[in-house]
């Protein structure tokens, strides 16, 4: 699909919008962020603002989907390393992990750095993270088949396993209790002992 000059020029300003309220978020925390101080940063009107992201509700899904794609060009990098089914989910998932670590937006929302933690952008990685799910989950079955290993799963049954790690790494990143490498390991882990179980059934 041919991207237009137009389309183009909005998308920048789409970015140069959320590289705001990003730097906000994580200079002052949520709270801080306005459409008027975006508007004065950019250099545009708070109607433009509006018309490009819409309210600050949607500020927080725009920047949480965009951090999301840093995210998954980890996986995909990541999954790409290994032949091994059980190492590559573990070695991406260490990735993510540490990922999660350094992003200042990500350790901002989930309140591990000093400023605010609220609990309304907290939601969408959590309780309201259904199409944060939905798409790592994509990203990672399209990896997981271009390995072409032969698993003892269903299609539907792939979908689970699936779902069940990306929801795991989504956990370990909102509710860090292990360092990166040991998470990993665990995750990996699992889905041996599911694979392994999937295996014996045949």
């Amino acid at each position: 699909m041919t991207v237009t000059y137009r389309e183009s020029v909005q998308g920048l300003l789409r970015d140069r919008l959320l590289d705001s309220a990003q730097a906000q978020i994580e200079r002052r925390g949520w709270s801080s962020v306005t459409m008027a101080r975006i508007a004065d940063e950019v250099g545009v009107s708070r109607q433009t603002v509006y018309n490009e992201l819409g309210a600050k509700r949607q500020i927080a899904e725009h920047l949480a989907m965009r951090e999301l794609a840093r995210f998954l060009d980890v996986v995909r990098d990541r999954m790409s390393e290994r032949d091994d089914l059980v190492e590559a989910i573990t070695w991406t998932c260490r990735g993510v992990l540490e990922l999660g670590e350094r992003s200042l937006l990500v350790r901002t929302i989930v309140g591990s750095v000093p400023g605010e933690h609220d609990p309304d952008l907290l939601a969408i990685l959590t309780v309201e993270s259904g199409e944060i799910v939905e798409a790592a989950s994509v990203v990672v079955k399209e990896c997981i088949v271009s390995l072409g290993a032969e698993l003892p799963l269903s299609d539907a049954e792939l979908d689970v396993a699936v779902e069940s790690v990306v929801r795991l790494v989504l956990s370990a990143i909102t509710r860090p209790s292990k360092p990166p490498e040991q998470a990993a390991a665990d995750i990996g882990w699992i889905l041996g002992l599911a694979l392994a179980g999937a295996r014996d059934r045949s």
